[in-house]
Parts: C-alpha cells; structure tokens; sequence
C-alpha cells in the first residue's frame, strides 16, 4: 500500500544543498524539463535511504516516468552537461556537471533465466521500484514538480529502516539476480541493517539450489571485489558468507577458519597506518592470499578461472602466496641481513606488506617496520652515468653495479662517500671474471 508522507523542512533543505552539489541550477533544470516533456521524476533507492539513515542524501539517481533518455537529453541541454546513453536498458548517464547524474526510465525487468542479466521495458514508478533488490532501496521522492518533497514509500521502507532489516520484494528475489545476496551483504555492514529471517532461508536455498553458477565470471569477480572493500569490512563480511553457506561460491573447498580471520582483521589495521605514498591498495589482495593459503595450486587457478581475472592478476594471485611465504622464511632466517629483507620486501605490494606487519612471528614484525622506516628510503648518490664518465660501458653490469653498491650501504658495510669507489671495484671484478672466462 502506497503511502505518502512529507519530508520534514530539514530533510528538504539537506535534499537541495545535495542537488546544488551536482549542479547550481539542477532542481529548477529537472523541473523545468519534466513540465515541457510531460513526465514525473522521481529520487529514488539509495538517495533517500540514506537521507532516512543519516540525514545525509547519498547519491541522486532519477527515475523518469515516461522517456528518461529523452529527458536526460533535454537536461544535458539546458545544464550543459555530456550525455552518455545505455539504450538497452533505457538509462543515460550525464558528464561534466559538478557530479555525475544517472537517470533511468521507470521500467520492469523479467528474467530469462536464473543469473541473467534482465530484459526490460518501460513501465510505471510502481513496476520499477517492485524490480528492486529490497525494500529499503524502494522510498522515492518525487522532484519534477518541486516542493513540498514526500517520501513515496509502497513497500514498508521506512519500518524496516527503523527496524533495520534487509527485506526482499518477493521469494524469487535470489535466484533472479544472486548478486543480491552479496549486495545483502555490503549493506549490513555499510547501513548496519541485516538481513531478515526470510531472506536469509532464501539466500541460503538459492546459494545450495547453485544459483551463483549461472552467473557470468565478470559479474561475479566484481561484487565478490566490492564485497571486500573496505577492507576493515572484510572480516565481518567473511563471517556472514560462510555463516549463510557461500564460500562453496568460489571453491568448493574454501572455509573461513578464525586464525584466517584474526590475521585479515590485523593486517586491515596495519593497512590503514601505513605510510601515504604507497600505491592504491585494493582489498581482495589482502584478503585472498590469506584465504587462499590452504588450497592447492590447483585450486588457486580453478578460482582465478571462475572471476575471470585478468593475466597480470591471475598470475599474481596465483603466486602470491608463495612469495609471502618466501618474505617470512627470510625474515625469520637467523642472521638475516637489510639487503636480504629488502630484496624480498621491496617488490611487495602494501597489502602484502599489511600482512607481514600483522602476522604473529615478531622477528617478521620488526624486520617490517625496519625496512619501512629505514630500509627502503636508503638512496644513492651515485649515478650510472658516473660510472659510464669513469670508462665502463652502458648495459646491465651498470645496473648490477649500482644495486651491488646499494645492498652495501644498506647493510652498512660503505658510506656515501664509498659509493663510487665500491662500484668501480665492483665493475673491475666483473670485468676480469669474464676476462678469465
């Protein structure tokens, strides 16, 4: 039942300061558009949800009612804005205002299949907000004709807002789309909702009915990345997938054990505290080389083959265990020395370097910090073309010889001021081993 209910003068302010964050003139553009074209449009799904939750709109996707493509393109018009189209599933996305903004037309979807992606076509408000994942994405407010604002809630939204449950529309939510499920998921710890009984038993039917094999490897391999991000979510989104029977998604064989858990926890702490000029990180590569750890090779590239990844990150997913392993092998080998640790620790990516800091083996800790707080910011003074200027010829034994000179310095074995003599030692000794040879 359709329920109408105005948005309180707070609300409505904290709605316009969102749309003058896209565009100045946004609100009176869309206004002006959907009278000349005839057509309702509506904020709908996350926007105002989160306006419910924390009194902030979170972003303004619009539903038309009528054609959203041409509406969209009078609102690029008139806002100046670029206009990208996605005609088969009738929405547009506008480009070069102060945010993106999506607008879609209201339309319904049926699937063909369990996984598939829909077929659509138009439809009204009601249809389209019925094809929606759960209920609490249903609240719209409409905007094409201004204010007074009212949330339009057909489903129950705002009780299972104040509730905080995850409600789905129908029974065959799940087996229509699974990556609802996973979406489920990012919500409870995003919006600190959960799940209700009911769609549990239904995740937990659709997941051993092998719903999730229908899925393509591309559509899969996104929502499990954006499940692990954050990564301080990890943990507690790890629990749930294995608390509802979904590991088996990935691998048949994959279980989530509680060392596995405490390690990912640590090493997403340490990630946060590390120094700001390391690269981007991305939070399934700390947390799959933890997971992974008790497969076999095997079963590593069985689950590279069903994301569908990319060369480059099969081949580091593949071995990234392995080279883990090797880094804390050389950090816990007695009489260890800097150059060996920054020969394994250097060529590491930050969340591999988390994980080092958070691993319970304290000679693996301390040589961790050593290197990010000493080791790796030692530079020489030297150059290669000073070692060219001295007689020796480009090619890679320059190379050697600066690296040579390096892992001196950082064992402290020269100082500066040796650098070019150890170097040119260095190149001498090369030249008559291979003199001799």
């Amino acid at each position: 039942m359709r329920r109408s209910i105005p948005l309180s003068a707070h609300q409505a302010q904290l709605l316009e300061d969102r749309a003058r964050q896209v565009d100045r003139d946004l609100l009176e553009s869309i206004r002006e558009v959907s009278q000349r074209l005839g057509c309702s449009v509506y904020v709908v799904g996350g926007g105002p949800r989160d306006l419910v939750l924390t009194g902030q709109p979170g972003d303004l996707d619009l539903v038309v009612v009528g054609d959203g493509e041409e509406f969209a393109g009078g609102l690029a018009e008139r806002l100046g804005g670029k206009l990208r189209r996605h005609t088969r599933f009738g929405t547009a996305r506008l480009e070069g205002l102060g945010e993106g903004l999506d607008v879609a037309t209201a339309r319904t979807e049926t699937y063909d299949s369990p996984g598939a992606l829909p077929r659509v076509e138009p439809g009204s408000l009601s249809e389209d907000l019925q094809r929606r994942d759960f209920t609490v994405n249903t609240l719209a407010i409409e905007i094409g004709q201004g204010p007074p604002y009212e949330f339009l809630d057909s489903h129950g939204s705002l009780e299972d807002l104040e509730e905080g449950h995850l409600r789905v529309l129908h029974d065959g939510s799940f087996t229509d789309d699974p990556t609802r499920i996973l979406r489920g998921l990012r919500f409870e710890t995003r919006l600190r909702l959960r799940l209700d009984d009911a769609a549990e038993r239904q995740a937990r039917a659709a997941a051993a009915d092998g719903v999730f094999g229908a899925l393509s490897g591309d559509r899969l391999r996104r929502e499990v990345f954006r499940l692990l991000e954050p990564v301080g979510s990890a943990e507690s989104r790890l629990r749930r997938l294995d608390e509802l029977g979904l590991m088996a998604v990935l691998h048949p064989d994959l279980r989530v054990f509680r060392e596995d858990l405490a390690w990912i926890r640590e090493a997403a702490q340490a990630l946060e505290a590390l120094p700001e000029d390391t690269q981007e990180v991305e939070g399934w590569r700390l947390v799959l080389p933890v997971l992974l750890g008790r497969l076999d090779r095997a079963g590593r590239e069985a689950i590279a083959a069903r994301l569908e990844l990319r060369p480059e990150d099969r081949d580091w997913l593949l071995d990234s265990r392995e080279t883990l392993d090797r880094a804390i092998e050389v950090l816990m080998r007695p009489g260890a020395l800097p150059h060996d640790v920054d020969r394994v620790v250097r060529p590491l990516r930050p969340e591999e370097i988390a994980l080092l800091l958070a691993i319970d083996k304290p000679p693996v800790v301390q040589w961790t910090h050593r290197w990010l707080d000493a080791l790796r910011a030692v530079r020489l003074s030297l150059t290669g073309q000073e070692l060219i200027e001295a007689g020796f010829a480009s090619g890679p034994s320059i190379g050697r010889a600066l690296e040579a000179t390096r892992e001196a310095r950082l064992d402290g074995s020269i100082g500066v001021e040796d650098e070019l003599r150890f170097a040119l030692e260095f190149l001498k000794s090369g030249s008559l081993e291979g003199a001799k040879a």
